[in-house]
């Protein structure tokens, strides 16, 4: 591949040229290709999720990162990057003889290196069809809403235990006086607030909220993005400082008809100012975290009423942002485009991250073999 430049390396590894080969490390190790990653969003590693099979038939799960030469690591800021720690290979397409054998990470730990050389591998067409390929076929159509229905309704369920299970205290000291319910619910929304980005500090940023005063909180040493969603987060707390959040979105959630609720948990959650929670943002929240926590607290308190309303929401919530992994999810399944409504997304994460994301398709509902059984 002479005069290759890095997009186009990034573009070949994509397309899937290297899925099925074995890559032999530096260091001796010989890997081969599951999967090659999904493609990563802006900042971190070029491709995350990627899937590796050692000798031995144990699998290694991690991000890749490519570049033309090893050199590239260090010149990109990456050895000080925690973002980078969560790397399986690092991957270039030439090395030195003075280049080392192993990349480092922040962590401390070091990475194998791959140096793919000059030959493109000739892989088999057979190789790039998943077990699941032609279940999008339109005599399938029911049997995939069917699917997606079901590990929908999973993924909701499998939020709502987690916060059910959440400890009835936070370790923080609670001048407010909210009680346990209200502060697992404030710091499962403001964690929700970090989807995709910061979650960690989100929630830490939640967690002092409850014990300090807001103007003692550093929001200008945040990112960007973080620092914008931070004023969400105070602005959420300045509405609700008095009562808790579950105050304020319980009659939200009980009332009306399940079209009617969307709107209006949507108006309670949504922030306008420069965008601090933004319509899309403040749907994910609704349901990833407000709606199950209504399901969990209704199956603490013995409220059918509550729970079921939670559920008819959810089922009626027309569709969220699409993400990497729903747009991974979709052209692995062959979908034609994005499936409409939620729970439908919601499922395509829950299949995901319990079949997709290490590639175990012999536990896939959606494996074709497993249908005609």
């Amino acid at each position: 591949m002479p005069g290759t430049h890095e997009a186009e390396l990034a573009a070949r590894w994509s397309a899937g040229v290297w899925r099925g080969a074995t890559l032999r490390s530096e260091r001796g190790e010989t890997f081969r290709v599951i999967f090659e990653g999904r493609r990563g969003g802006g900042a971190g590693p070029d491709f995350c999720d990627a899937v590796l099979a050692r000798p031995d038939g144990s699998y290694v799960y991690g991000d890749i990162e490519l570049h033309l030469r090893p050199a590239g690591w260090h010149a990109h800021g990456h050895a000080d990057d925690p973002r980078y720690n969560g790397l399986a290979l690092h991957v270039v397409l030439r090395r030195g003889a003075r280049d080392p054998a192993e990349t480092p990470l922040a962590s401390g730990r070091a990475v194998p290196l791959v140096v793919l050389g000059e030959a493109q591998p000739l892989v088999a067409e057979t190789l790039w069809r998943w077990p699941c390929a032609g279940i999008a076929r339109p005599e399938n159509a029911l049997l995939l809403a069917e699917l997606l229905h079901t590990a929908g309704m999973a993924r909701f369920a499998e939020h709502a235990a987690r916060l059910e299970d959440e400890p009835r205290a936070s370790t923080a000291p609670v001048e407010d006086g909210w009680d346990s319910p209200n502060r697992i619910l404030w710091l499962a929304l403001a964690e929700a607030l970090g989807y995709g980005r910061d979650r960690v500090t989100l929630r830490r940023l939640g967690e002092s909220l409850l014990s300090a005063s807001p103007t003692s909180l550093d929001y200008a040493a945040l990112p960007g993005i973080e620092r914008i969603r931070a004023r969400g987060l105070l602005a959420w707390y300045g509405r609700w400082r008095r009562d808790g959040p579950w105050a304020a979105l319980e009659p939200v959630i009980r009332s009306g008809e399940p079209h009617q609720a969307v709107r209006a948990l949507l108006a309670a959650l949504r922030v306008a100012e420069k965008g601090a929670v933004s319509p899309a943002r403040a749907a994910i929240v609704a349901v990833n975290v407000a709606l199950p926590f209504a399901a969990a607290l209704a199956a603490t308190s013995g409220d059918g009423a509550l729970a079921s309303r939670a559920r008819a929401i959810y089922q009626a919530w027309p569709g969220l942002p699409s993400n990497q992994i729903v747009r991974e999810m979709a052209r692995t399944l062959g979908l034609a485009r994005l499936p409409r409504g939620a729970l439908a997304q919601q499922g395509l994460h829950h299949l995901w991250q319990h079949a997709c994301r290490e590639k175990r398709c012999g536990r896939c509902p959606c494996n074709c073999s497993n249908l005609l059984h």
